[in-house]
């Protein structure tokens, strides 16, 4: 595809409220479309499967690393009701996909090996949270895979957790509790995953949530690959505030 054509392809789609695409290299592309009547990434996704095949015409497409964030509305009896929002960034490419490497699945970590690697895991976890904390998104940032940054760059990854922790207001206590370790599960490239519960509370709102650190064999490096949080701020209502916990905080 020329560069002409591909930028009037980029000028159709933008036409399109719901669908931003953007050029991610030769024959690749990253889409993003926001909804309000979706929160399963999933099938967010099959909606864009018409802009990809009119981006890449004959040749065909296949779907790569994607990213989304689910803003949920905390309900407010004072307040006119909001639906929750799903934002999907998913990257595409034209042609066939490359043929899947097959990847030995790791050993399963016994008891004991799990117990081993619980200080390793609680280490990683202050330090990526410590990082966030002051600022020192460089830092931060080597510590994750492009899962978790859905592709972003660093500049752009710094800007949304400057934001997130502008929100946030600076944080006052961060708890980490549970650890759980998994081995190969299904579903997921083969592996150790740690998962790390925690909570904390900022000046303006609490949080609680979970990383899931992995490594792929035992000699590799655990590098974060999924975080999922739930924010509640201080002026919730006292029910509110007790069903969001019951629903989405462990620890708290």
């Amino acid at each position: 595809m020329s560069l002409l054509l591909a930028a009037l392809a980029s000028i159709a789609l933008q036409a399109d409220p719901q669908i931003r695409a953007e050029p991610n290299g030769p024959g690749a592309w990253r889409l993003t479309i926001t909804a309000d009547d979706e929160t399963d990434p999933l099938r967010l996704a099959e909606r864009l499967r018409p802009r990809a095949a009119e981006l890449c015409g004959a040749a065909g497409y296949h779907f790569g690393r994607y990213a989304f964030e689910l803003l949920q509305q905390v309900a407010d009896a004072t307040a006119e009701p909001q639906a929750d929002r799903l934002a999907l960034t998913q990257d595409i490419r034209c042609g066939p996909a490359a043929p899947e490497p097959v990847i030995q699945p790791a050993p399963v970590l016994s008891e004991a090996d799990a117990l081993a690697l619980n200080p390793r895991l609680t280490a990683l976890s202050d330090a990526y949270f410590a990082a966030l904390d002051d600022g020192r998104y460089a830092e931060a940032f080597a510590m994750v895979d492009a899962a978790t940054t859905g592709g972003a760059s660093l500049e752009d990854w710094s800007a949304r957790n400057r934001a997130q922790r502008d929100r946030l207001g600076a944080t006052t206590q961060r708890q980490i509790g549970r650890l759980t370790w998994y081995s190969n599960p299904p579903g997921a490239p083969p592996g150790h995953y740690g998962a790390v519960d925690y909570v904390a509370s900022h000046a303006l709102q609490d949080e609680c949530g979970y990383l899931i650190w992995h490594r792929p064999a035992p000699d590799a490096d655990l590098r974060l690959t999924r975080q999922e949080a739930t924010y509640l701020p201080h002026d919730l209502d006292a029910a509110t505030r007790a069903r969001m916990r019951q629903a989405y905080c462990i620890l708290l």
